[in-house]
């Protein structure tokens, strides 16, 4: 077990793209009997994935649409999830009466059988890794995983920093943040562009979820720290 742990570490060590630190996830499951890994990191609103990482290529595009459908989690259940705990193993049986759509969709991504690892920075949840597949773990086995998932989540943020000032705004955004930087209200930015109080905020929380802010103040000053406006 401890050869397992020290070859996965030391190639996230070397890692220097999100395809590497895949390919060693992709290596873990299989040493372990599954079938494929995926790596989640949640927005800082648990609304949606801020990135995914995923052994299996076909499984890729379809995070995206899972996230912007009404099938994903909310986030209070995202924020319920047992940080305190090792693994957790979930099968067919957590899908209840009125839960056909996303047993489906589950079923035709191979994602039904998943041990999850959850990943929690103090004391909340900020992503997840999942294995897919039926193997049954023994607890330093747990551990192993446990241990690699979170020094594979911890690079895949260190990726996502080294490339952060490439995060992309959109042309309203930007109007947006920059009056915002400015000390302008909500209902004074909907005013002057031309919009809704609500869909000013909207955008407002579209950057904080690009960014990773917490608030709309952390938000300005993450734009202004970064030279986006």
């Amino acid at each position: 077990m401890l050869a397992i742990v020290e070859k996965s570490l030391q190639a996230l060590g070397h890692a220097r793209s999100d395809s590497e630190i895949t390919r060693v996830l992709g290596d873990l499951a299989s040493r372990f009997g599954f079938r494929s890994a995926y790596l989640i990191e949640y927005s800082n609103r648990l609304t949606r994935a801020q990135r995914v990482l995923d052994t299996n290529s076909a499984r890729r595009d379809w995070w995206n649409d899972f996230f912007s459908s009404d099938l994903r989690p909310a986030p209070r259940e995202v924020a319920a999830m047992p940080a305190g705990e090792t693994v957790k193993r979930y099968d067919s049986s957590r899908f209840g009466p009125g839960s056909e759509r996303l047993r489906a969709a589950c079923e035709a991504h191979d994602v039904i059988d998943v041990t999850s690892v959850p990943i929690s920075f103090e004391g909340e949840i900020v992503g997840v890794a999942g294995f897919c597949g039926e193997a049954r773990l023994g607890r330093e086995e747990e551990m192993a995983l446990q241990l690699v998932a979170y020094t594979a989540f911890a690079h895949l943020r260190g990726s996502q920093a080294q490339v952060a000032n490439a995060i992309a705004l959109t042309p309203r955004e930007r109007e947006v943040m920059r009056l915002s930087a400015e000390g302008h209200t909500s209902a004074e930015i909907a005013e002057r562009l031309g919009m809704s109080t609500r869909t000013a905020n909207q955008h407002v929380d579209n950057v904080a979820d690009k960014l990773g802010a917490r608030n709309r103040a952390h938000t300005v000053a993450e734009i202004l720290r970064r030279g986006l406006i």
